[in-house]
Protein backbone atom coordinates (compact mmCIF):
# COMPACT_ATOMS: atom_id res chain seq x y z
CA UNK A 1 0.00 0.00 0.00
CA UNK A 2 3.16 1.92 1.00
CA UNK A 3 4.83 1.94 -2.38
CA UNK A 4 1.60 2.56 -4.11
CA UNK A 5 1.94 6.45 -2.96
CA UNK A 6 5.83 6.80 -2.70
CA UNK A 7 6.10 8.90 -6.00
CA UNK A 8 3.39 11.29 -4.68
CA UNK A 9 4.85 10.62 -0.82
CA UNK A 10 7.97 11.03 -1.72
CA UNK A 11 7.68 14.27 -3.62
CA UNK A 12 5.73 15.92 -0.42
CA UNK A 13 8.76 14.69 1.44
CA UNK A 14 11.11 16.08 -0.49
CA UNK A 15 9.66 19.89 -0.78
CA UNK A 16 8.81 19.06 2.72
CA UNK A 17 12.03 19.35 4.48
CA UNK A 18 13.36 21.73 1.92
CA UNK A 19 10.44 24.07 3.13
CA UNK A 20 11.30 23.52 7.01
CA UNK A 21 14.97 23.89 7.01
CA UNK A 22 15.17 26.85 4.48
CA UNK A 23 17.46 24.36 1.86
CA UNK A 24 17.61 25.49 -2.04
CA UNK A 25 19.24 22.52 -3.15
CA UNK A 26 22.06 23.56 -4.65
CA UNK A 27 23.83 20.60 -5.19
CA UNK A 28 22.24 16.98 -5.99
CA UNK A 29 24.29 13.77 -5.98
CA UNK A 30 23.38 10.85 -8.15
CA UNK A 31 24.33 7.57 -7.57
CA UNK A 32 23.17 3.95 -8.20
CA UNK A 33 23.84 0.68 -6.38
CA UNK A 34 22.62 -2.55 -6.05
CA UNK A 35 21.78 -5.57 -3.49
CA UNK A 36 21.10 -8.95 -4.04
CA UNK A 37 18.14 -11.60 -3.24
CA UNK A 38 18.96 -15.10 -1.54
CA UNK A 39 16.74 -17.65 -3.48
CA UNK A 40 16.37 -17.88 -7.35
CA UNK A 41 13.70 -15.37 -8.02
CA UNK A 42 12.42 -16.90 -11.10
CA UNK A 43 9.32 -14.74 -11.27
CA UNK A 44 10.85 -11.71 -10.82
CA UNK A 45 11.16 -8.75 -13.80
CA UNK A 46 13.55 -6.85 -11.84
CA UNK A 47 15.84 -9.43 -10.34
CA UNK A 48 18.75 -9.84 -13.01
CA UNK A 49 22.47 -11.35 -12.98
CA UNK A 50 25.08 -8.41 -12.96
CA UNK A 51 28.19 -7.21 -11.43
CA UNK A 52 27.19 -6.69 -7.92
CA UNK A 53 28.61 -4.49 -6.06
CA UNK A 54 28.80 -6.70 -2.86
CA UNK A 55 31.18 -9.40 -4.47
CA UNK A 56 28.09 -11.52 -4.82
CA UNK A 57 28.05 -12.49 -8.78
CA UNK A 58 26.13 -15.51 -7.83
CA UNK A 59 22.92 -13.90 -6.81
CA UNK A 60 20.39 -12.16 -8.54
CA UNK A 61 19.94 -8.31 -8.20
CA UNK A 62 18.17 -5.09 -8.27
CA UNK A 63 19.23 -1.67 -8.81
CA UNK A 64 18.20 0.67 -6.43
CA UNK A 65 19.28 4.93 -7.54
CA UNK A 66 19.31 7.30 -5.07
CA UNK A 67 19.47 11.36 -5.57
CA UNK A 68 20.46 13.05 -1.94
CA UNK A 69 21.63 17.02 -1.19
CA UNK A 70 24.39 17.52 0.52
CA UNK A 71 22.11 17.64 3.78
CA UNK A 72 21.73 14.27 3.02
CA UNK A 73 17.69 14.45 2.32
CA UNK A 74 17.08 12.06 -0.71
CA UNK A 75 15.00 13.89 -3.28
CA UNK A 76 14.66 11.07 -5.74
CA UNK A 77 14.72 6.90 -5.73
CA UNK A 78 13.52 4.39 -7.99
CA UNK A 79 14.19 0.72 -8.26
CA UNK A 80 15.85 -0.61 -11.46
CA UNK A 81 16.61 -4.12 -13.23
CA UNK A 82 19.60 -5.33 -11.73
CA UNK A 83 21.32 -5.57 -15.37
CA UNK A 84 20.77 -2.02 -16.09
CA UNK A 85 24.00 0.14 -16.19
CA UNK A 86 24.65 3.25 -14.41
CA UNK A 87 24.64 5.42 -17.61
CA UNK A 88 21.16 4.35 -17.76
CA UNK A 89 19.51 5.92 -15.44
CA UNK A 90 20.25 9.47 -15.05
CA UNK A 91 17.75 10.66 -18.21
CA UNK A 92 15.12 8.91 -15.73
CA UNK A 93 16.44 10.64 -12.96
CA UNK A 94 16.79 14.09 -13.79
CA UNK A 95 13.10 13.93 -15.57
CA UNK A 96 12.08 13.94 -11.76
CA UNK A 97 14.04 16.58 -9.98
CA UNK A 98 12.16 19.28 -10.96
CA UNK A 99 8.98 18.03 -8.53
CA UNK A 100 11.87 17.13 -5.76
CA UNK A 101 14.13 20.44 -5.92
CA UNK A 102 13.17 23.94 -3.65
CA UNK A 103 11.07 26.08 -5.59
CA UNK A 104 13.63 29.02 -6.11
CA UNK A 105 13.68 28.48 -9.96
CA UNK A 106 17.38 27.63 -9.60
CA UNK A 107 18.66 24.20 -10.91
CA UNK A 108 20.49 22.34 -9.18
CA UNK A 109 24.03 21.31 -9.69
CA UNK A 110 24.12 16.85 -10.41
CA UNK A 111 26.92 15.90 -9.28
CA UNK A 112 27.78 12.52 -11.26
CA UNK A 113 30.60 9.69 -11.39
CA UNK A 114 32.78 8.53 -14.01
CA UNK A 115 30.16 5.00 -14.63
CA UNK A 116 27.44 7.76 -15.68
CA UNK A 117 29.76 10.55 -17.56
CA UNK A 118 28.99 9.90 -21.40
CA UNK A 119 28.77 11.95 -24.18
CA UNK A 120 25.07 11.06 -24.54
CA UNK A 121 24.36 11.87 -21.04
CA UNK A 122 26.18 15.00 -20.67
CA UNK A 123 24.63 16.19 -23.77
CA UNK A 124 21.20 15.45 -22.26
CA UNK A 125 21.70 17.49 -19.06
CA UNK A 126 23.25 20.39 -21.34
CA UNK A 127 19.58 19.90 -22.90
CA UNK A 128 18.29 20.33 -20.29
CA UNK A 129 20.29 23.57 -18.81
CA UNK A 130 21.54 21.70 -15.97
CA UNK A 131 25.00 22.33 -14.78
CA UNK A 132 27.06 19.25 -13.57
CA UNK A 133 30.50 18.14 -12.16
CA UNK A 134 31.83 14.48 -13.12
CA UNK A 135 35.42 12.75 -13.47
CA UNK A 136 36.54 12.92 -16.89
CA UNK A 137 36.32 9.08 -18.08
CA UNK A 138 39.32 9.56 -20.71
CA UNK A 139 42.83 11.09 -20.12
CA UNK A 140 42.47 15.26 -21.51
CA UNK A 141 44.92 15.49 -23.93
CA UNK A 142 46.10 19.07 -25.04
CA UNK A 143 45.55 20.94 -22.36
CA UNK A 144 46.56 23.77 -20.87
CA UNK A 145 47.07 25.52 -17.63
CA UNK A 146 44.78 27.66 -17.21
CA UNK A 147 46.54 30.60 -14.91
CA UNK A 148 49.23 30.18 -12.50
CA UNK A 149 47.10 30.03 -9.37
CA UNK A 150 47.19 26.55 -7.49
CA UNK A 151 44.78 25.84 -4.93
CA UNK A 152 45.35 23.74 -2.10
CA UNK A 153 42.17 21.91 -0.19
CA UNK A 154 42.47 19.11 2.86
CA UNK A 155 40.52 16.04 3.00
CA UNK A 156 38.53 15.42 6.35
CA UNK A 157 42.05 13.51 7.49
CA UNK A 158 43.80 17.21 6.45
CA UNK A 159 45.62 15.78 3.51
CA UNK A 160 46.37 17.92 0.83
CA UNK A 161 44.72 18.10 -2.25
CA UNK A 162 46.54 20.23 -5.23
CA UNK A 163 42.96 21.85 -7.78
CA UNK A 164 44.50 23.68 -10.76
CA UNK A 165 41.94 25.03 -13.68
CA UNK A 166 42.98 23.76 -17.46
CA UNK A 167 41.57 24.65 -20.62
CA UNK A 168 41.35 22.89 -23.64
CA UNK A 169 40.42 24.61 -26.85
CA UNK A 170 36.85 23.30 -28.98
CA UNK A 171 35.79 22.61 -25.50
CA UNK A 172 33.37 24.72 -24.01
CA UNK A 173 33.48 22.74 -20.48
CA UNK A 174 35.86 23.84 -17.58
CA UNK A 175 38.33 21.17 -16.05
CA UNK A 176 40.07 20.66 -13.07
CA UNK A 177 43.57 19.25 -12.67
CA UNK A 178 43.04 17.31 -9.19
CA UNK A 179 46.38 16.08 -7.74
CA UNK A 180 46.11 14.19 -4.27
CA UNK A 181 49.44 12.35 -3.33
CA UNK A 182 47.71 10.40 -0.77
CA UNK A 183 45.34 8.85 -3.77
CA UNK A 184 48.53 8.23 -5.83
CA UNK A 185 49.96 5.94 -2.89
CA UNK A 186 46.40 4.15 -2.33
CA UNK A 187 46.53 3.35 -6.21
CA UNK A 188 50.36 2.23 -6.31
CA UNK A 189 49.36 -0.09 -3.41
CA UNK A 190 46.20 -1.30 -5.40
CA UNK A 191 48.17 -1.98 -8.62
CA UNK A 192 51.20 -3.43 -6.79
CA UNK A 193 48.94 -5.66 -5.06
CA UNK A 194 47.11 -6.96 -8.36
CA UNK A 195 50.68 -7.56 -9.90
CA UNK A 196 51.27 -10.00 -7.23
CA UNK A 197 48.11 -11.34 -7.27
CA UNK A 198 48.28 -11.79 -11.29
CA UNK A 199 51.72 -13.45 -10.98
CA UNK A 200 50.47 -16.14 -8.46
CA UNK A 201 47.94 -17.18 -10.73
CA UNK A 202 50.25 -17.30 -13.59
CA UNK A 203 52.36 -19.42 -11.58
CA UNK A 204 49.48 -21.86 -10.76
CA UNK A 205 48.30 -22.31 -14.63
Amino acid sequence: MLYKVKEGLEEYLSLRTSELFDLEDKIILSDLTNTYFEGRKDGSKLAKFYKSKKKRNDSKLDALALVVNVEGFIKYSKIFRGNIADCKTLSDIVDQLSARTSSTGRKPVIVIDAGIETDENLAMLKSKQYQYVCVNRSKLKDHEIAGEKVITLHDQREHPIEVRRVSKAGKDDRYLYVRSDRKAIKEASMNEHFSEHYEEELENI
